[in-house]
């Protein structure tokens, strides 16, 4: 497992962010340039392993600032189809590869389902801050930036709960989404 070294990053408050229209939909973007870098640099990581197959999950951690408890893990399953596998024989020069429009509605239905949920969420009482984990295949190079994890924590405690979203298939690649949360008293 391999984690971004950036010091954890801090959720802002709603006044940080902007909606945007993008890919068809009202999307909230955060207009902290620091936050927009880290982003960026982690995006330009994940292309390069998603696309030379050594991903097999990316962690979004939301972290209580206080008492660095887990709040939320948000995981992304990203299974590659290979070139053997039984669901899927990739021939890149076939004509049969997933239509443009099919992955654009596909994305569109897992970030619909995500602002619905986050929605639905219990609010944070206090301070809180996300950081990336991705958990790769085998061992592989990283820039400075990343270092290997030690092992993960799941959320512990009383009160949690499982959401898993519709999963996404291309040609290429199966993302399945899950969310774990603590619930909070009333």
């Amino acid at each position: 497992m391999t984690e971004n070294k950036t010091s954890a990053v801090e959720i802002k408050g709603s006044e940080d962010f902007k909606v945007v229209r993008k890919f068809g939909l009202n999307l909230v973007f955060s207009k902290d340039e620091n936050i927009i870098q880290y982003v960026r640099k982690i995006i330009k990581q994940l292309h390069k392993w998603i696309f030379s197959r050594k991903i097999e999950w990316l962690t979004m951690l939301i972290v209580s600032k206080e008492t660095e408890e887990i709040s939320e893990k948000w995981m992304f399953h990203i299974d590659v189809i290979s070139d053997t596998s039984e669901e899927a024989n990739l021939d890149l020069g076939s004509t049969t590869l997933t239509p443009i429009e099919d992955i654009q509605n596909g994305i569109q239905t897992i970030i619909r389902q995500i602002s619905a949920s986050v929605a639905l969420l219990p609010e944070f009482e206090e301070p809180q801050t996300f950081s990336i984990l991705v958990h790769t295949i085998g061992d592989i190079a990283h820039s400075k930036d990343w270092s290997d994890a030690g092992d993960m924590e799941d959320l512990s405690g009383e009160n949690i709960e499982s959401v898993q979203f519709n999963n996404f298939k291309t040609d290429v690649h199966k993302v399945s989404t899950f969310v774990t949360y603590k619930t909070r008293d009333l």
